[in-house]
């Protein structure tokens, strides 16, 4: 495998899998007694470059979100980079994610991957037939499973904290895949008025069993309500789109929600509260450690419910020093441990 870059604070890796001709990539952003974690990312990207700059982003919100958590464990994160508009074979699929368990077999443990967008706890499992250095293995095989449910139990706990209750709330989500879609139910079973979007048109259906009303993706931005949870592909909010939301506040499971960090100080002039995605989207990340020392559910559920302390200590820090939340947040970060 090709070392692209040796730092104090990263290692990135990358090949082109042997097997699917894919590129494959692993970025080590941070290691805490020699591990770090996060999961792996199956998806289209426009160019290697593109997919190389994605994992070592996506590496440095997993160290971030793990200290902030108080998680002993660094942050890392893994892409299988498939081609733009292309339908992969199951065959195709599979060769992917065994180049893609060599890799991660080939770092000696520093880096555990997990599920992420594109990838299930069963190709976690199919993975772990040629790596021992995964987690989020299906619950029928001592696993915990997918972990979007527990992102989006501690998104519901973040937006209760934000906003302090959620009854009456209105709540505009972008994106129903599995975290969104898994929120949605929550906030809806707790009184949420909602209002939703995919790109996936089939999404209107669990819309209309909610009882939730649909826009276009295109004009959700500029939908009036109490809280935008961004659940879809990170980046959407930049300098344009902020200055377009009619929100009191944001607050989602997207990573890497701000096309950069200038948008927090946006967010804050114009008086919204965003709730820093590596802080409130834990809830997977939680449940995928706890995986390492044993899976308790009801241990990861209460960690869980311990994001409503951490941003309320967030929120209070950035009014303290009157700065953004973004600033604060990294701030309680590298108090925690990050670098």
């Amino acid at each position: 495998m090709a070392v692209l870059e040796r730092a104090i604070h990263e290692e990135s890796f990358a090949a082109r899998g042997p097997r699917s001709g894919l590129k494959v990539a692993v970025a080590i952003h941070r290691t805490v007694a020699g591990r770090a974690l996060g999961g792996c990312r199956f998806q289209p990207y426009l160019s290697d470059a593109a997919a190389l700059h994605d994992v070592k982003r996506l590496a440095r919100a997993m160290t971030l979100k793990a200290a902030v958590a108080g998680l002993q464990i660094g942050g890392g994160k893994g892409v299988i980079a498939a081609p733009p508009g292309a339908r992969l074979s199951q065959e195709l699929r599979q060769k992917a994610l065994h180049d893609f368990a060599d890799l991660v077999e080939s770092l000696d443990g520093r880096y555990i991957t997990a599920q992420d967008a594109g990838t299930s706890a069963q190709d976690i499992a199919y993975m772990a037939r040629f790596t021992e250095h995964v987690a989020g293995r299906p619950i029928a095989e001592g696993g915990s499973g997918d972990p979007s449910p527990y992102t989006a139990h501690g998104v519901e706990v973040g937006i209760r904290a934000s906003l302090g209750a959620l009854d009456g709330a209105r709540v505009a989500i972008v994106g129903l895949g599995h975290v969104g879609g898994a929120l949605a139910q929550r906030l809806a079973r707790a009184g949420a008025a909602l209002t939703v979007t995919d790109l996936d048109p089939a999404k209107r259906a669990l819309a209309e069993r909610l009882g939730a009303r649909w826009v276009e993706p295109q004009d959700v931005l500029e939908v009036e309500a109490d809280v935008l949870a961004p659940c879809a592909l990170g980046g959407t909010l930049d300098h344009e789109t902020a200055a377009r939301l009619r929100v009191g506040i944001v607050a989602g499971a997207a990573n890497n929600q701000l096309s950069d960090d200038s948008v927090a100080h946006e967010l804050h002039t114009r008086g919204i509260l965003w709730a820093p995605d590596f802080v409130i989207n834990a809830g997977g990340l939680i449940a995928v450690v706890d995986e390492l020392r044993g899976f308790d559910r009801g241990r990861t559920e209460r960690s869980i419910e311990a994001i409503a302390d951490t941003l309320r200590e967030v929120y209070g820090r950035a009014r303290e020093l009157g700065t953004n939340t973004l600033a604060a947040a990294q701030m309680i970060a590298v108090e925690r441990g990050a670098h």
